[in-house]
């Protein structure tokens, strides 16, 4: 039997869902839906009809919670104003809130889920206790060999969201603080004979009733097969596919970051007297990216791909300024993608930071791109910035 608190009814429609839409079985239904379902079904009888069937209880969860769920379910770091499906799949928000329960220390509701659910959550655990294992060795002794690890993982699973045992084999033959075997495990096996697909842009797409769709939807929403940026990728004997908590917490954010910086690099090698030294994820990730300009500036770079200003936010503080972290100027910069869907995110983000003190920059990758062309343009002139 399980008991459910009256603060975790959200939690188990959200993991309740996932599990009913991963299934082929539809009946029963899994256990933490149906907890959830009875306990909507008592609050929501004074406001809004409870659905009589399953259909109509899933175009219910297609409408923004804030119009059928009870306030007091609705947690605080979930968009009132989005569903908990879209079009037949989990929400985008939907998702990012069940990114939030997997790395929760308070998770306890996973305990009760199925056992595809929990292996979603050791998934999106291995690349963490690798990160830590990093740092660990970086703070305790060597700084450069963790380091180059670290660049050579992350590029790689941003990189290749498609990839096979050989070439993981041959990249991380020799990497001494993990195995190719837990990079392994970040990936899963491609059923054999299907066409796959990726978008340059967001990453692993999914295909659902002939459609492709990506992760983050309401941010590269486009995925018609003719689109330049979108590839088929056909199966291969030993063909795997990057895993989908990987996915969401390490690729799509990586490739804005990985595209700036390729920006930079190239204005280094244009400029290589005035542009020093580009550095991608300094101190194993504090931040994303460190400048040196030949006057001895530094800048430091965390580039953000967060659709809701408001979410991010409350996240946002200044960036490490120890050791080899130090830096002259901070910039938060927010991918042009965000700043298209939503015009006022600046403006948003800007009055709702408080953490931040007015110590960090908040700028568009466009407007940074610009600073950073300008401030090479002013180091030519003999004058500094």
């Amino acid at each position: 039997m399980v008991t459910i608190k009256k603060t975790e009814v959200f939690d188990c429609l959200i993991i309740g869902s996932k599990e009913y839409l991963d299934r082929d079985k539809k009946y029963p239904y899994p256990d933490l839906l149906r907890h959830a379902m009875n306990a909507l079904a008592l609050e929501m009888k004074q406001t809004i009809p409870f659905p009589k069937t399953i259909n109509g209880f899933l175009r219910l969860l297609e409408e923004a919670v804030k119009n059928w769920c009870p306030s007091n379910f609705i947690p605080e770091n979930f968009d009132r104003d989005f569903g908990v499906m879209d079009e037949g799949s989990l929400s985008e928000e939907a998702n990012d809130y069940l990114a939030e329960i997997y790395t929760s220390n308070q998770a306890e509701i996973i305990e009760y889920a199925s056992s595809s659910i929990k292996q979603l959550a050791i998934d999106n655990s291995k690349f963490t206790k690798i990160l830590e294992r990093l740092r660990k060795v970086y703070n305790d002794s060597d700084s450069e060999t963790p380091q180059h690890e670290y660049l050579s993982l992350r590029c790689f699973l941003i990189k290749n969201p498609y990839t096979n045992p050989s070439q993981i084999r041959k990249t991380f033959l020799l990497s001494k603080h993990f195995s190719k075997e837990e990079v392994g495990e970040l990936y899963e096996e491609c059923q054999e004979n299907q066409i796959y697909w990726y978008c340059d842009r967001c990453g692993v797409l999914t295909e659902k009733h002939g459609k492709l769709k990506g992760i983050k939807p309401r941010l590269c929403g486009n995925h018609h097969q003719d689109q330049s940026y979108v590839h088929p990728v056909e199966w291969k004997t030993g063909l795997l596919r990057i895993k989908e908590g990987i996915h969401q917490r390490v690729c799509f954010p990586g490739i804005p970051e990985l595209n700036l910086c390729s920006a930079a690099e190239e204005l280094k090698e244009k400029h290589p007297n005035c542009l020093h030294q580009v550095k991608l994820y300094p101190g194993l990730d504090w931040y994303d990216l460190q400048l040196r300009f030949s006057d001895g500036a530094v800048w430091a770079i965390d580039i953000k791909d967060v659709r809701d200003p408001y979410k991010l936010a409350k996240k946002l503080k200044p960036l490490c300024d120890e050791g080899s972290l130090r830096y002259d100027e901070s910039f938060y910069v927010i991918s042009d993608r965000c700043i298209a869907n939503y015009p006022d995110y600046l403006k948003i983000l800007c009055k709702e930071a408080k953490q931040l003190l007015n110590a960090t920059h908040l700028v568009s990758e466009k407007s940074f791109k610009n600073l950073v062309n300008g401030k090479i343009t002013e180091l030519q002139k003999g004058g500094t910035v």
